[in-house]
């Protein structure tokens, strides 16, 4: 083999034997190639890498100088023998040089076949208290039968990478505040129940255990104590279960448990002892003792969940139920078909809305608002609508309570905004009224949209009058408050819609300033014949205009009640019989600039 002659010995002196036994100097050719050898031999050796040459029959290997100390291996003899080299591997290094020979396809390749391979060395059998990890390339080659007669290669050390890499293999597992599997592992070892499930038969169960409040504790005792929270609730669950038992953080302040091998009764008194763990004592942080809440929601397996996907949801759900009912801290999610119906339901319209949203279906119809004394328009209502090429229509109250729910209202309302502005615009006797939404009417940037809106076409104020709901006067009047005064300032009037479907309303009218208010039409129900609600209508008028309020009554179908609420002063009048929301412009529109 003639590259062995490249790593021998390239520390001789500069002469070679010749027939007497005596030495003669060597040519300047064979000194400048030792001096390249040596040069070769530094240069793998200060980059990590050591080459070697291996007879395979006779077991005999060849090394390039330093590889010893490169590899920290204390006896070079070692080298030698690659019998006596795997001793010095780690017993999970079950892919060696032999091995991948042994697997390899018989090969005549003239140019060899190529390999890769990586083990570590044992730091006990080193002696050097750590593990060594080498990357080894190579090619071996064969005989006329495809037999390995010998092989050579190059060996790196990648200690670093070897960290890096079991870094990344630990981070991909686990949390790194709390040391429990991540989720994406719980979603592995729910992977695996189910399949043990099946051949066992045997139930399961999955609880997620949720901090209460644990925005408070952040904005009290700041992120750090937050943090110590999390990671004591983990030591203490892992702690406490049982061995089998698998503890995961399954989002920021809520913990997952797998619990094989488990029923729902077993489940429970899991949830129980979990509950009064974490309950009994405070946690005591360097910002003080915190006293905690939990709740608990779970899901049995494969009973009620089949894949992981579906345990996460159902745990969830069990967990909000759990935090919504007063009485009990740990719920057991059952199916109900009602509600997946409407959960079905849901979903599918919240894919219509973002669908329209992105496809520009969602579209402003006007309803007439008429004066009660003259029968004329006075302005209209802007209500949302959405229709499909395809022909399906949605009217506000199918889809807007759904949007709601679900996080998407400020979309809807900040895409309504956009459609009224430009039929201000493309309108300049337009007017008429816009609802907006209790999450957007707490919005700084749609109250920014729309002063730019303002800015850009001063002729807005007068034409535009924005509309809020009683609910979100109910729900804080100081908010409700700023709000108001935000409209005013930009010029606009401000309209308080369904007055009367809340409890607080007569105490809303006389703490908030409003132009127009409108009565919702749940009290023209019957009113002909119902006392009450003509009585709660008179009643409201009054109040009204001592307030200097205008009002609307929603839902006035017929002539005898017009003439009802004409004689009781209402300034204005709503309902289909008046005319039906129309997407046709009422008003004609100017040509583009």
């Amino acid at each position: 083999m003639a590259s062995v002659t490249l790593m021998q010995n390239t520390h001789r002196k500069a002469t070679a034997p010749n027939d007497h036994g005596t030495k003669d100097p060597l040519s300047k050719t064979e000194a400048l190639s030792l001096d390249r050898r040596g040069l070769a031999n530094a240069v793998l050796h200060s980059v990590g890498e050591a080459v070697y040459e291996w007879d395979v029959l006779a077991d005999r290997m060849i090394w390039s100088d330093g590889a010893a100390d490169l590899l920290c291996i204390p006896d070079p003899a070692l080298l030698k023998v690659n019998r006596h080299f795997n001793s010095l591997l780690l017993p999970q290094s079950t892919t060696t040089r032999d091995s991948t020979l042994a697997q390899a396809a018989r090969s005549v390749d003239p140019n060899g076949t190529p390999f890769c391979i990586q083990y570590g060395l044992s730091g006990e059998t080193l002696g050097t208290g750590s593990d060594i990890w080498i990357e080894e390339q190579g090619r071996w080659f064969g005989d006329e039968t495809g037999q390995p007669i010998h092989a050579h290669g190059v060996v790196r050390l990648i200690n670093e990478r070897r960290q890096s890499e079991e870094r990344l293999h630990h981070l991909s597992r686990f949390d790194p505040l709390t040391g429990l599997f991540n989720r994406s592992h719980l979603n592995a070892c729910l992977e695996q129940v189910f399949k043990n499930q099946k051949q066992s038969g045997k139930n399961a169960c999955f609880m997620v255990v949720g901090l209460e409040h644990f925005d408070l504790i952040n904005s009290v005792y700041g992120y750090d104590a937050g943090d110590e929270v999390i990671t004591e609730i983990a030591k203490r669950l892992n702690e406490n279960l049982r061995d089998n038992d698998i503890v995961g953080r399954f989002s920021g302040a809520k913990i997952g448990i797998i619990l094989p091998e488990c029923n729902e009764h077993d489940m429970l008194v899991a949830g129980y002892r979990v509950l009064n763990l974490l309950r009994e004592n405070v946690i005591v942080t360097a910002k003080g003792p915190i006293a905690i809440s939990v709740s608990v929601g779970g899901v049995c397996m494969p009973q009620q969940a089949r894949t992981s996907r579906e345990v996460f949801v159902a745990a969830q759900q069990a967990l909000l139920e759990s935090r919504r009912a007063r009485d009990a801290a740990i719920v057991v999610y059952q199916y109900d078909a009602e509600k997946a119906r409407r959960q079905l339901h849901d979903a599918q319209t919240a894919e219509r809305i973002v669908t329209a949203l992105k496809q520009g279906h969602i579209h402003l119809a006007f309803q007439p608002i008429v004066d009660a004394k003259t029968n004329e328009v006075a302005f209209h209502e802007a209500l949302l609508r959405l229709h499909t090429p395809d022909g399906m229509r949605m009217d506000a109250g199918d889809f807007v309570s759904i949007a709601q729910r679900l996080g998407l209202i400020r979309l809807v309302d900040y895409h309504a905004l956009d459609l009224a502005i430009d039929v201000l615009r493309r309108a300049p006797k337009a007017r008429f009224s816009l609802n907006v939404s209790n999450e957007t009417a707490c919005d700084p940037e749609w109250l920014s949209k729309l002063a730019s809106a303002i800015y850009a076409n001063p002729s807005i104020p007068g034409r535009l009058i924005v509309e809020i709901t009683e609910s979100h006067a109910a729900e804080s009047l100081d908010e409700a408050r700023r709000f108001i005064t935000s409209i005013r300032d930009l010029g606009l009037e401000v309209a308080l819609d369904d007055f009367g479907a809340g409890f607080t309303s007569f105490r809303n009218l006389k703490e908030l300033s409003f132009d127009i208010i409108k009565v919702d039409g749940q009290f023209m129900d019957n009113v002909a014949q119902s006392r009450e609600n003509q009585s709660f209508i008179k009643a409201l008028v009054g109040l009204s205009h001592l307030f200097d309020a205008k009002v609307v009554v929603e839902w006035v179908e017929d002539e005898a009640s017009s003439a009802l609420l004409r004689d009781w002063n209402v300034d204005y009048l709503q309902g289909y019989w008046l005319g039906k929301p129309s997407r046709d412009l009422p008003w004609p529109a100017e040509a583009e600039a």
